[in-house]
């Protein structure tokens, strides 16, 4: 006895409801691609950005009269040129969609070749050669209605087949990966660099908190290569929060004097004004008290800069080597030194890695001690076990809502209003819920950066790696098995519940109905209906990729503020900035499909269809993306790639004991014990993967290894260019390095200067910029005090360029987080939840 009564109204609804949602999605799309199109070359600060960079790192040029112009362009760039100008993290997550790409174009030919005939076949001959009245007829292209067990014997070759043909093209990846991490390893750019033969140690007990104790330590540890310099950190107290408070004194006099100095002859009638406590505060001259701020706290960082070496020393500190291969070797051998090597397990023992981009170091975590960073990772860890329950009660919610059909079985007096309506009914189940489950994805990875954030990890890069593992670990749990367990469960509880309303079913028979066979076959059956859902979820990120790549929420944003605000030059050099490219949340995504069109492949075939068509529309976005519009917040050399691979072994372990489960659920036990041995396949291919390539991916090796010895051109740096990069100019803390930016205004009103300042000096230089070229300056004099203020020309506010841009910050420290006041907290490591907008005094101060 079925207890699954006949619903052709539902039906109706899924078939509906599929296609609608594929030709809006379809109609939105092309539409979206055409008015990007058009309004591409009309707006190259949003569109194009990388146009502003340094000759060698700009896009290639795009026929700007062609609507479809910028396609040619981007897919005829070589490889070796999109490292040069995109970096090989970019380039290797273009290459991960590419992978994708082609594992579901093979997949999909046998799919719809073979697999497909196979289930539409047997579904006829298990059915007396007739069509099964169920809730959606697409189902027939799945295993769903198949009873004999025969039929799945072509289900476990191809489960095999399907993963040899994965193996094959990770193998090829991580194979082609491994050669392009060795030649980056190789690149000027990171041989010229001081991180590259650098090494960190960190948890230095008290003894050798010393630069001499640094060297000691490499000493005692018996690494015989030479130190060549050596510095600990120092305490910098207040440092970073006095170079916070200056650049927000800096910020607030530009915004003042952008709306005092009207034009090169017009200025305000009167001078701008704020209070120094909210409402009630006493009203003061905002132009002389920004600049007095300013003077005030440059004065104080000077002091506190003098002398770097009287502060109190850290735990941590920097060693370098003469050569990339000496450091590398020395990190290798300190992999194996049992003192260090056992860091994990004693909060005794110094922690030694090769030293990260200067830019890329979290100060204030770094500082941080040992038993404390594991206390906060293990709490870290705890708060987002919590979050992935608490995420259940909309994820409810939204299971609820994926089906008409559930709805009006629960809820029977809906079954009127919606199946009167089929298109709209059809919208609702087909489009609208994927896109809540999207709309509470876009808060997750905000809430689970703060979690990585806060468990004391050293590096931005590595903090975003922890992000993506988060997100795919949550996506994986809440998004994907506990929806479909849920939505399972809800399914067979409703068919259930109509089939007791119906009379197909009686209370009396429904312990043993539940665990005959046919009842298991429900279960599998429900669970494979879940994959359309999925295909929905797909086919609406085909359209919400389309539309990031329209960029029409950046497109308002910047119409807003250069059209309705009045921005500094400041604020429109930042505007010509590219926006960072978002690893975890975009690596995520694409493993989550990756890990839903593997899951789906052989149970329900229709899958890869939508997968294939997702990737290669996703393939000319992103690669369109990375080339003219996101930038790389901090180059790893392709270090993403490990992290994508392990998970997409995941995926496959999992998309293969998934297919032992629902085989035996549809009765085809000894076909399910067929597939044990590919999951310990997958182990002995990931493991060999791992084994053979993670070593020369890891560390720089030379051909030959040579004892340390540079005597080839891998192994030389230039030691003019050497002895310029002094260990403690970019290793220190930026609050002791980076350089104090300036005020910075239109130059067509630097005239009017002397009438803001009347009783002040006020004279015009030049003085070299860090490019080699000379930069106007105007010097205002007032007593012991000298303020500087940089006119800007037109054609000067859109150049991408990292010393033009003057922020205060070297090239290797130019990778920062921004708060809501515009400040780079985390770059000088300023205290948290502190307001510098007003500067320490007047942090509440509003302009009146």
């Amino acid at each position: 006895m079925s207890i699954v009564p006949p619903e052709k109204q539902s039906a109706k609804i899924s078939l509906i409801g599929i296609a609608s949602q594929f030709g809006l999605n379809l109609t939105l799309g092309f539409g979206t691609l055409v008015l990007f199109s058009f309004l591409r070359p009309r707006n190259s600060i949003v569109y194009s950005p990388k146009q502003f960079a340094p000759e060698d790192k700009q896009p290639p040029k795009i026929e700007e009269n062609k609507l479809w112009g910028w396609v040619k362009p981007v897919l005829k760039v070589t490889e070796k040129t999109l490292i040069n100008e995109i970096g090989l993290d970019a380039v290797m997550f273009i290459r991960f969609i590419k992978l994708c790409q082609n594992v579901f174009l093979c997949l999909l030919v046998f799919g719809a070749c073979i697999i497909v005939p196979i289930n539409i076949f047997g579904t006829y001959r298990d059915n007396n050669y007739d069509i099964p009245s169920k809730e959606n007829p697409l189902q027939i292209l799945s295993i769903s209605y198949l009873e004999r067990t025969n039929w799945f014997w072509a289900h476990s070759v191809f489960t095999w087949l399907f993963s040899l043909i994965v193996y094959w093209f990770l193998y090829r990846e991580y194979e082609h990966y491994n050669k392009l991490r060795i030649e980056y390893f190789k690149s000027d750019e990171y041989r010229k660099s001081l991180h590259s033969r650098t090494l960190l140690i960190s948890g230095l007990p008290n003894s050798m908190q010393s630069d001499q104790g640094l060297v000691d330590f490499i000493e005692l540890i018996k690494i015989e290569i030479p130190v060549d310099e050596a510095v600990i950190a120092r305490d910098v107290g207040k440092l970073p929060d006095l170079v916070l408070e200056r650049e927000a004194a800096v910020r607030g006099l530009e915004n003042v004097l952008i709306k005092y100095l009207k034009g090169p002859n017009k200025v305000e009638d009167k001078r701008p004004q704020h209070r120094m406590h909210l409402f009630f505060g006493t009203k003061v001259d905002s132009i002389d008290f920004y600049t007095r701020k300013i003077e005030t706290t440059e004065e104080v960082i000077n002091k506190l800069r003098k002398d770097p070496v009287d502060k109190k020393a850290l735990n941590y500190g920097f060693v370098s080597f003469e050569t990339i291969y000496q450091a590398h070797s020395a990190a290798r051998q300190l992999d194996t030194v049992p003192s260090v090597g056992m860091r994990h397990k004693s909060f005794g023992a110094p922690a030694v890695q090769l030293a990260p981009i200067p830019g890329d170091i979290n100060w204030r975590n770094l500082s941080m001690p040992i038993a404390v960073r594991k206390t906060q990772r293990w709490l870290g860890r705890l708060l987002f076990l919590a979050l992935c329950f608490l995420w259940l009660i909309p994820l409810g919610f939204i299971t609820t809502a994926a089906q008409i059909d559930n709805i009006v079985k629960i809820f029977p007096f809906l079954k009127d209003l919606l199946y009167k309506h089929n298109f709209i009914a059809g919208l609702i189940e087909s489009w609208m819920t994927p896109l809540i489950l999207a709309m509470f994805v876009v808060i997750l990875p905000i809430i689970l950066r703060h979690f990585s954030k806060a468990q004391g990890i050293i590096t931005y890069s590595e903090t975003e790696r922890s992000v993506l593992g988060k997100l795919f670990l949550f996506f994986f749990i809440n998004n994907l098995i506990l929806y479909t367990i849920t939505s399972t469960i809800w399914d067979i509880v409703a068919k259930i519940k109509a089939s007791i309303d119906a009379g197909y079913l009686d209370l009396a028979d429904l312990k043993k109905d539940l665990f005959n066979s046919k009842f298991l076959n429900e279960i599998a059956e429900s669970a494979i209906k879940v994959s359309f859902f999925w295909i929905n979820y797909i086919s609406l990120s085909g359209l919400v990729a389309v539309w990031d790549l329209a960029q029409f929420v950046q497109l308002t944003y910047i119409w807003f503020k250069k059209k309705i605000l009045s921005p500094t030059p400041r604020n429109l050099k930042e505007l010509s900035i590219p926006p960072e490219f978002d690893y975890p949340v975009y690596y995520n995504i694409h493993l989550f499909f990756f890990t839903l069109g593997i899951l789906y492949s052989i149970i329900a075939p229709l899958i890869l269809l939508f997968c294939y068509l997702y990737y290669t529309l996703a393939y000319l976005v992103y690669r369109y993306q990375l080339m003219y519009i996101f930038n790389t917040k901090i180059e790893t050399g392709g270090v993403y790639w490990k992290a994508v691979f392990n998970r997409l072994i995941v995926a496959i372990i999992f998309w293969q004991l998934t297919m032992i489960g629902v085989m035996n659920l549809k009765g085809a036990h000894i076909q399910s014990v067929t597939i044990i041995p590919l999951i310990f396949l997958t182990l002995i291919v990931k493991l060999y993967c791992t084994s053979r390539f993670d070593r020369s991916t890891k560390y720089y090796v030379p051909d030959t290894e040579r004892a340390g010895k540079p005597t080839t051109k891998d192994d030389i740096v230039d030691k003019g260019k050497r002895k310029e990069q002094h260990i403690f100019n970019v290793f220190g803390h930026p609050a002791l390095t980076a350089e104090l930016i300036i005020p910075m205004i239109h130059a067509n009103v630097k005239n009017q200067i002397k009438n803001v300042y009347k009783n002040s000096k006020v004279t015009e230089t030049t003085e070299p910029s860090r490019n080699g070229k000379s930069k106007s300056i105007i010097l205002v004099e007032d007593e012991d005090h000298v303020l500087k203020i940089q006119p800007v020309e037109k054609n000067e506010l859109y150049i991408f360029d990292k010393y033009d841009f003057n922020m205060g910050y070297t090239s290797a420290q130019s990778m920062f987080e921004r708060d809501d006041d515009g400040l780079e907290r985390d770059r000088f490591g300023g205290s948290e939840g502190k307001s510098y907008l007003f500067g320490e005094t007047v942090s509440t101060a509003t302009e009146d």
